[in-house]
């Protein structure tokens, strides 16, 4: 039996030799198959370089953040601005006519006094107007002045005017409001008006209204339309009137401080809108 046990515990050291080499064998292979590994494992770690242009994706971005200068054209173009400030041009202008002038207007178009004139310098300009004129005073006060109009008359009016909220009424105010027209006009022609040019109402986009103007244009915006539909029906019915869209050409920020009345772009504008209404050629404004 020791016999037998001894001869047992040689072979399990034989065994175990065995198995040790095995083991060293194992880890020198496994040695020589990480070496060569190794360049796989540089390529894993370096797989994150497939990965900039994911990252780098934003720099394709520019051009949609950049677009806005595409569109740039399209606001400062001057002769774009312009392009429908005149919604009935009217009797075309004589230039056998003297070159006389007179703006008759309320507070907005008294924004323009001293820029007509600048803009004109070889027309004779004469300014007639005051705060809140309405078309019946203006009128009056017009018949009652014996000093004649220049050939071509600009009215500035409208602002100042009766309606009644959510269109109650309407036909009775809009009847007014055309009868009083009529007969401003009617007195304009006898005073020496050859070409009279209505100019019609800013009505901007309310994001184009400034917070501390709000309350002011929610007392008085919501009627200027009614004005405007007014002032198209008065060249139908009168088409020698000559109408300047200040409507169409002044929805754009920065040309007043409360959504009415003027600043210098502003005035510079309806200057250009002005003339343009006349048929005198228009220069553009810097600046839009």
């Amino acid at each position: 039996m020791l016999g037998n046990s001894s001869r047992g515990v040689q072979l399990s050291l034989g065994a175990l030799l065995l198995v040790t080499l095995g083991v060293i064998g194992a880890y020198a292979l496994s040695s020589s198959t990480g070496l060569q590994a190794a360049p796989a494992a540089a390529l894993t770690k370096a797989a994150p370089t497939s990965a900039p242009p994911t990252a780098a994706a934003p720099t394709t971005a520019p051009p949609t953040a950049a677009a806005p200068t595409t569109a740039a054209p399209t606001t400062a173009a001057p002769s774009s601005v312009l392009s429908n400030a005149v919604a009935h041009s009217g009797i075309k202008l004589n230039p056998s006519w003297p070159k006389t002038l007179t703006l008759l207007t309320d507070s907005v178009g008294l924004g323009v006094k001293d820029t007509l004139p600048a803009a004109l310098p070889d027309w004779q300009v004469d300014v007639r107007g005051r705060p809140a004129l309405m078309l019946k005073a203006a009128n009056a006060e017009l018949a009652a002045d014996p000093v004649p109009v220049g050939s071509v008359v600009v009215v500035a009016l409208g602002y100042n005017s009766l309606w009644g909220k959510d269109r109650a009424q309407y036909d009775t105010w809009a009847a007014q409001f055309n009868r009083e027209a009529d007969a401003l006009i009617a007195t304009l022609r006898e005073k020496g008006a050859k070409k009279i040019v209505w100019v019609t109402l800013r009505d901007p986009d309310p994001s184009l209204i400034p917070p501390s103007a709000l309350a002011q244009a929610q007392k008085y915006n919501w009627y200027f339309p009614y004005v405007n539909e007014q002032l198209d029906a008065l060249v139908v019915r009168d088409p020698v009137i000559a109408l300047a869209d200040w409507a169409a050409v002044s929805n754009l920020p920065g040309l007043t401080y409360d959504a009415i009345h003027l600043k210098t772009l502003g005035a510079k504008l309806m200057v250009e809108t002005m003339k343009a209404g006349i048929g005198l050629p228009t220069t553009p404004v810097p600046g839009l």
